[in-house]
């Protein structure tokens, strides 16, 4: 074994519909990024030596199976999906987090050709309602980066440093980067974060997360597709999530009614179309459409319910930023609301966010195509924001690279 130390800089965001990580190799190397489905499969030690390691033209994250503790193995990402696991919502992000985050490190290590032994340092966004169990997490963290195998080649991993944020900081402290702190101080910021499981509130007073201000409810995207899987027949979580697409269209802007190119985020209803006969496909197509309008019409309700709860008056907020992978599949929804709401405050997005990480990772033609596609921009923007502030990162001394 190699035992020249690799340095790898890793922040983890354990979405449930999709892990995300951005990276870095080394002390000068490229900021890059890798995805790996939320999938987690557990399987008997005595079945490793039927899988096989990543071919010649596959990718180490798509074939992740892991070992440790010598009574331990788990399938991750895409391989476990393949033997029917399926993603669970009920289940605490920090409770499935180790084998994924072992899983990536693995995965990152075979594609950058690392040392089997690394020095990590590791950031880890955790959900507002989870973040008081980082203590627990990190000390199992600990114990289990030890040692442990990855595709079946063993990994000594050396955690140098950790930090834990909870999700939406990274967005926060971006917004926060070119202030002063006594004007950080003296705004009240808020943070809406739109995920498939949870959608919380984060808020910021005088620098600080103020822990009466903000919450967290599971009235996340899944919700929304429950309730069309109530309506419809035959249809799953993950099937729903495949045919959300983000596409180029052109739309008219309510302010100067003029016409713009726009990203919109849709469902393809087409692709849960079941039927093979063109007569019933149709019929099965325009019923679709109807459960889709009613299920967003009746998710959106609920959604409101809990915002008119939580969200402070425009009198006790000076600035509100929303993201995260719904608020791309209803932002018409949630402009029209927060623009009711917050007439005379500053609201926006986080396009900036995700334009500068655009630049920084350069990517091939074939990579921005599945960035805009899957919205990755908007989804990685709050990791974006770790980055920045856990690797003390300025994208201006950064000599860049394309990602494989």
């Amino acid at each position: 074994m190699n035992q020249r130390a690799s340095k790898l800089t890793l922040i983890f965001d354990p979405g449930t519909s999709l892990t995300k990580a951005l990276y870095k190799a080394g002390r000068k190397g490229a900021v890059k990024y890798l995805t790996m489905g939320s999938h987690l499969h557990a399987v008997d030690v005595e079945r490793v030596n039927s899988f096989n390691k990543t071919s010649d033209f596959g990718k180490p994250e798509d074939n992740a199976w892991l070992q440790w503790d010598n009574s331990a193995c788990f399938l991750v990402g895409r391989l476990a999906q393949e033997y029917r696991a399926s993603t669970s919502i009920k289940l605490l992000k920090y409770e499935s987090m180790l084998p994924k985050i072992l899983a990536l490190i693995g995965a990152i290590a075979v594609q950058e050709k690392l040392s089997h032994f690394i020095k990590l340092e590791l950031a880890i966004l955790l959900p507002y309602g989870e973040f008081s169990n980082r203590r627990d997490l990190e000390k199992e963290l600990q114990k289990s980066l030890g040692q442990f195998k990855f595709q079946g080649s063993e990994y000594r991993v050396e955690l140098q440093r950790s930090g834990f944020f909870p999700e939406g900081f990274g967005i926060f402290s971006y917004g926060a980067q070119n202030k002063s702190p006594e004007l950080i101080q003296g705004e009240i910021s808020g943070v809406l974060m739109f995920g498939y499981r949870n959608t919380s509130l984060l808020l910021f007073q005088e620098g600080s997360v103020s822990l009466d201000g903000s919450g967290s409810t599971e009235l996340g995207f899944y919700n929304f597709s429950d309730l069309l899987i109530k309506q419809t027949s035959g249809l799953t979580r993950d099937a729903i999530q495949s045919a959300i697409y983000t596409g180029v269209e052109r739309v008219i802007n309510r302010k100067t009614a003029l016409g713009e190119d726009k990203s919109v985020t849709n469902l393809a209803v087409e692709d849960l179309v079941r039927a093979r006969d063109q007569r019933r496909a149709d019929v099965e197509k325009r019923r679709l459409k109807t459960a889709v309008a009613n299920a967003r019409k009746d998710y959106w309700q609920l959604l409101t319910a809990w915002l008119d709860e939580v969200l402070p008056s425009q009198r006790h907020l000076d600035r509100l930023i929303y993201t995260g992978g719904t608020s791309g599949f209803f932002e018409q929804e949630l402009r029209d609301y927060l623009s009711k709401k917050y007439s005379e405050i500053d609201v926006g997005s986080t396009d900036e966010m995700e334009q500068e990480l655009l630049s920084v990772l350069d990517l091939t033609e074939l990579g921005l195509k599945k960035f805009e596609q899957e919205q990755l921009s908007l989804r990685f923007a709050d990791a974006w924001g770790i980055f920045k502030r856990f690797a003390k990162f300025n994208p201006a001394s950064l000599s860049l690279a394309k990602v494989s």
